[in-house]
């Protein structure tokens, strides 16, 4: 989002974001648009829910404007609610397949919600894009209705220092939230076998739970949580990396039609990764070579931690991540970001 507000802040328009706080939020630093955070009683399930709908409707009721943008279902129906009764253009992020996250998708009273919040408010939206072709694609069957496409890519920094000369040293790193099926209790099944130690960037509901197990096995001295970091910060700790870990369960479809910032953050560190063979992945590795592509079984972790770690593999890997990140890149991205919301301002 921070890309998103700021790139449209950069086109002209005055910009407002108005999010939730966490116990472990970094504090706002300054940037081109206005933000602010709000404190919920409730931080889970469906009260919270409720609540954060709630205290967004009357934190922008008294906002002017000239469109509102909601980020996924959650708070679509405040969104919608404030563009009828303020006459705002809504414009919808969907960063999520909700019904189809891990922690939803064999819920079936939790999946009827959300099914009928997205079918009830979504077509009703202004414009609405995603962050995959794949999930754009399921989403105009569900809706009957165009998803753009703005892919949450990296911006390319031009002055950059280049990478360090690894040689054998280096570590594996997993960049994002430790939430369900994130792929990091299997790597640590093979983590022991390849003599590298593994730098965790990111917290989440499976803390605790990786924690334990990191614990249980005796791993201790091979995982490095750093929590949350600044996306600065990360990107310096990206670039002394052997290599990135980008692995999910198969577990609902918003997972399997996923894109992740990850994925394009590797790139733009020019460091290989680990990559779960999902579609999205198995595309753009076609286009540009950045990594391995594995299923969840250890033995197939195991040979693509074997692979990148080729000196002759490594060196291509980096080669290409250099080049992608030549296409793969905010600046180009945000360009459909621009005619999207001149087409939508125009009608």
């Amino acid at each position: 989002m921070q890309r998103i507000c700021t790139s449209i802040s950069k086109l002209g328009y005055k910009v407002f974001i108005l999010g939730r706080s966490f116990k472990n939020s970094i504090p706002l630093g300054t940037e081109a648009y206005g933000q602010e955070r709000i404190s919920l009683w409730f931080q889970k399930g469906k009260p919270g829910y409720i609540e954060l709908n709630l205290r967004l409707f009357w934190g922008l009721l008294f906002k002017k404007g000239d469109a509102i943008y909601s980020v996924d279902l959650d708070t679509l129906p405040a969104c919608w609610l404030l563009s009828k009764i303020k006459g705002l253009k809504l414009i919808h992020d969907a960063h999520e397949y909700m019904e189809e996250v891990p922690e939803v998708y064999n819920r079936l009273l939790t999946k009827k919600i959300w099914r009928f919040i997205g079918k009830t408010f979504v077509p009703q939206t202004d414009l609405a894009f995603t962050t995959s072709q794949s999930i754009a694609d399921v989403f105009q069957k569900i809706y009957n209705k165009e998803f753009g496409l703005i892919r949450n890519i990296a911006q390319l920094k031009e002055d950059e220092t280049p990478n360090p000369t690894l040689e054998k040293q280096g570590f594996w790193v997993f960049l994002g939230a430790v939430n369900q099926g994130r792929g990091i209790e299997e790597f640590l099944q093979i983590l022991p076998y390849t003599n590298r130690k593994l730098v965790i960037l990111g917290d989440g509901d499976r803390l605790s739970a990786i924690k334990k197990i990191v614990s249980e096995k005796q791993l201790d001295h091979l995982v490095d949580f750093r929590g949350k970091v600044k996306p600065d910060e990360a990107r310096q700790i990206l670039k002394q990396a052997w290599a990135g870990i980008n692995l999910l369960t198969d577990e609902g479809l918003s997972y399997r039609y996923s894109l992740a910032n990850k994925f394009f953050d590797y790139v733009h560190a020019e460091i290989p990764q680990i990559c779960i063979n999902f579609p999205e992945y198995k595309l753009l590795m076609e286009e540009f070579e950045v990594g391995v592509l594995c299923s969840l079984k250890a033995e197939s972790i195991l040979a693509a931690s074997q692979i990148v770690s080729m000196p002759e593999k490594q060196s291509h890997f980096r080669k290409q991540a250099k080049e992608a990140k030549r296409v793969w890149n905010w600046q180009e991205e945000s360009k459909k970001l621009e005619k999207m919301l001149e087409g939508l301002f125009l009608k």
